[in-house]
């Protein structure tokens, strides 16, 4: 069974992305608000796959924890990571790439965008965990 990590500070968001996910096929999921939340998840759980969004509270950003999470040696392998976000791809661009995040999804989003997303990036990347 796949380990997702599904990290945004709202609520409802988490309930969104695990009931679409939950829809596709049965995952093992975990959720954090925040980033330090995340890192100790990542640490913890070793997830394959990590719904992060950008906007964070706490003061570090996903994206930032992306990175974070790259360097990671107890990361290993290294998750797939999936920047979800409200602000522009285009805003987000050269902070995104220096990440190391696999793919962006713009919020709103619906669910076979996300089911989508993530057949894509793992039929790229291999591994896959077809939703």
């Amino acid at each position: 069974m796949k380990k997702i990590l599904i990290v945004d500070d709202h609520p409802e968001i988490r309930d969104l992305l695990r009931m679409t996910l939950e829809l596709a096929q049965s995952f093992s999921m975990s959720e954090a608000s925040n980033a330090a939340e995340a890192l100790e998840l990542v640490r913890k759980d070793c997830p394959e796959l990590i719904l992060m969004d950008v906007m964070l509270p706490g003061g570090m950003s996903g994206l930032e924890a992306c990175r974070q999470i790259r360097q990671m040696p107890e990361a290993q392998p290294t998750p797939k990571v999936i920047i979800v976000s409200a602000r522009p791809f285009e805003d987000l661009r050269a902070e995104f790439e220096a990440s190391g995040a696999d793919l962006f999804i713009a919020k709103p989003f619906g669910p076979m965008q996300l089911v989508q997303g993530i057949s894509s990036l793992y039929a790229t990347h291999g591994d896959n965990p077809t939703p």
